[in-house]
């Protein structure tokens, strides 16, 4: 797995800004399901940029573009301003060739390893497959093999993971049968490593936070698009505003976060 070094100067905490789901159209009065998909992502950042930075690193975890390779240079244009790490991995929606070239440079990064300077090592897991018929994950023997053995040989205290499909149960069954195929792996993987602090995902276009399998915590960020209703047979638009996630990663392990809801958001 490739590394990149963090810039970030505090040494007690790291703070992640992280956006999923944003399913950006090539025409930027696309809507998708009801809702300008880029207005809401422009608000959600910008949102965060009065809120919450400085951040140390922005996290954007799949479905960046929806089936369009073209919207990858507007997320260039609003994200390679930052002056800060912008990591990457692929959704369902995404096209992996198309942003190897488009995010080959810094500040991008697409998928593999990231450390911080104060002892966390950051996994970004790329889920996506070319066979995937409806939308769901795989991961791979090889990938798999891979988080076993960095998060066995890592030197870093505390190591965090991310990717774009749920690796547990979402309680709604529609959703669950487009979630991770190799889910059970990724878990028999990470089961009892000691530094694994927390799992966080994307996809599901809504919140989830909770700790399992031991003291690790589970987390679903919802979309800067449009939300599905949680727990529901089929797909159902809510009417949940944008969000997006706040994590911030301590030097003694602990992690601290918070889904930002923009409440009161109205298309225009």
């Amino acid at each position: 797995m490739s590394t990149m070094a963090s810039n970030e100067s505090r040494s007690g905490s790291v703070r992640l800004v992280q956006f999923s789901d944003t399913h950006l159209l090539d025409d930027p009065d696309g809507i998708l399901r009801g809702a300008r998909t880029l207005p809401r992502l422009q608000s959600c950042l910008a949102h965060a940029r009065r809120h919450f930075f400085p951040a140390d690193v922005v996290v954007l975890t799949g479905d960046i573009v929806h089936d369009d390779p073209r919207a990858y240079g507007t997320v260039e244009l609003l994200f390679g301003p930052l002056g800060v790490p912008v990591l990457l991995i692929p959704g369902n929606h995404d096209l992996p060739d198309e942003m190897n070239r488009h995010f080959a440079c810094a500040p991008f990064q697409v998928g593999g390893e990231y450390r911080t300077t104060n002892g966390w090592q950051v996994l970004l897991l790329e889920s996506w497959f070319a066979e995937s018929e409806d939308g769901e994950g795989r991961l791979g023997d090889e990938q798999v093999r891979q988080v076993r053995e960095s998060l066995a040989e890592g030197t870093d205290p505390h190591a965090f993971v991310f990717l774009h499909h749920p690796p547990i149960p979402m309680e709604s069954p529609a959703l669950d049968k487009l979630g991770l195929l190799d889910a059970d792996a990724l878990l028999a993987a990470i089961a009892g490593n000691p530094r694994l602090r927390a799992v966080c995902w994307g996809h599901a276009h809504q919140g989830l936070d909770i700790y399992a399998r031991g003291n690790v915590r589970f987390m679903c960020t919802p979309a800067t698009a449009m939300q599905f209703r949680p727990r529901q047979p089929t797909f159902q638009i809510d009417d949940r505003p944008p969000g997006y996630r706040v994590i911030d990663l301590g030097a003694d392990g602990s992690v601290a976060s918070e889904v930002v809801w923009l409440e009161g958001y109205r298309d225009s």
